[in-house]
């Protein structure tokens, strides 16, 4: 299969190099610089699904992968880069509330909000292979690897045995002496875990081995742009990571595009 999604990952016209916010000023003459700020370029736009509501995004083997989440409307699909409409999909019985996504040794594991059930895919056929429980809520779901890594919409960060699914370790998650609650969507970045803050516009970098954040990303101008454009959009969420290109793929819920960007 074609590499479609480096392909569009082609610069379109030039390149706006966005600075995240968050920088407080000291005096006029020295501007007091935060540390964990972190910079992005953007690279280019896709078109995207505007009827997801999207809870999990990430790269499998070249495709697109998307998760949504709704009542009585929660699927898995592979995403045609070139149109974002889905072409592939496996929907999830009426009682679940579907939520992240990730692929670990060529399965999809896929977590559902309240009702504390994920299910387990293959990634090539999307039988389902196993359902596993878990005693809290289900919301982000990546891997380091070795193990799966939950979010619950606290300040937790759980690390899960692929084996067993139950939880090896937790780390919470601190900015400095605050613990950093609603974590949403993941994805696991280079030894860094990536942290969607949900309500926000706010990515966090954060270390897995003590649960401190090592950078910030305000993607304030990317969420403004498309509340101002498409009012009926909601909060971003989905972050995918392309290893081959180096780059990020974002979006959010019912958004009608997503965003290809680079971390500087």
């Amino acid at each position: 299969m074609k590499n479609y999604f480096l392909r569009l990952s082609i610069v379109i016209g030039y390149c706006v190099v966005i600075s995240s916010c968050g920088n407080k000023k000291g005096t006029e003459d020295q501007p007091v610089r935060d540390s964990l700020s972190l910079h992005y370029t953007v690279i280019s736009t896709l078109p995207h699904n505007s009827e997801a509501y999207t809870q999990g995004l990430t790269i499998y083997q070249n495709k697109i992968l998307e998760s949504t989440g709704q009542n009585n409307h929660s699927w898995i699909a592979e995403v045609n880069p070139g149109s974002g409409q889905h072409d592939k999909k496996v929907t999830l019985p009426g009682q679940y509330f579907g939520e992240g996504i990730t692929v670990l040794n060529d399965k999809i594991y896929h977590l559902t909000w309240q009702n504390k059930v994920g299910f387990v895919y293959d990634a090539r056929t999307y039988k389902q292979l196993r359902e596993f429980k878990y005693d809290t809520e289900g919301w982000g779901i990546t891997h380091d690897t070795k193990n799966l890594i939950m979010s619950d919409g606290s300040e937790k960060l759980y690390f899960l045995d692929t084996t067993s699914l139950k939880p090896v370790k937790t780390v919470t998650v601190m900015d400095g002496g605050t613990r950093v609650k609603k974590l949403n969507e993941l994805e696991y970045i280079n030894g860094y875990i990536y942290a969607n803050v949900y309500e926000t516009n706010w990515i966090l970098k954060i270390d897995p081995a003590t649960g401190k954040v090592a950078g910030r990303l305000d993607f304030s101008p990317i969420g403004n742009e498309i509340r101002s454009m498409y009012p009926n959009t909601d909060v971003l969420n989905g972050i995918a990571y392309d290893p081959k290109s180096k780059a990020i793929l974002l979006t959010g819920k019912l958004w009608p595009k997503s965003y290809l960007v680079r971390l500087q």
